[in-house]
């Protein structure tokens, strides 16, 4: 019962999500095109396969408060560090494809991390194997073992941040079984 509760609770989460979408994209919120949204969703559930919204069972406010820090601060550094490079060297800055095995098994977990390292300048998710959590990321600039550890460093740092501040009943279960 507690799972079929779940199921339907992750479909209307992603159903308020994407009827959240709709009204944005339009610009403005009236019975019409809320109306419209609702239609829209129905039909986007009735001819496709939507994910469910992956369930937080807590969230930490100031964990989370010390993600968002660090990932402004890895954006800030990290512009400043691809500026440089782009203006002193472009021809020379060099990067490398690194792969990270990750710790989470959660999906949100695993997209709040992509999504982190994707926005960072210098760094692009290139492939996500989600069954076996292993993230290979195209960093730069990388010109020994020392800075494509660093970055691995980085990537795992930031999901250890997320798993603090997002707890979910993946990592939950993982964490009794350990």
């Amino acid at each position: 019962m507690k799972s079929a509760v779940r199921v339907i609770g992750a479909r209307l989460g992603m159903a308020a999500w994407l009827l959240a979408v709709w009204v944005v994209l339009w610009g403005r919120v009236d019975a019409l095109i809320v109306a419209g949204g609702v239609v829209a969703v129905v039909i986007a559930y009735a001819v496709s396969r939507l994910p469910a919204v992956p369930l937080v069972t807590r969230i930490r406010p100031l964990r989370l408060a010390e993600a968002a820090a660090e990932l402004a601060w890895d954006l800030l550094a990290s512009s400043v560090v691809i500026g440089w490079h782009a203006l002193r060297a472009p021809r020379r800055v060099r990067g490398a494809v690194i792969e990270v095995s990750a710790r989470t098994r959660s999906e949100l977990v695993l997209l709040a991390v992509t999504t982190s390292i994707s926005l960072r300048p210098g760094t692009l998710l290139v492939d996500l194997d989600w069954e076996r959590s292993i993230l290979r990321i195209h960093g730069m600039p990388v010109r020994d073992r020392g800075e494509a550890d660093a970055m691995r460093y980085s990537v795992l740092r930031t999901e250890r941040r997320l798993m603090r501040a997002l707890v979910t009943p993946e990592d939950t279960a993982k964490e009794g079984q350990e």
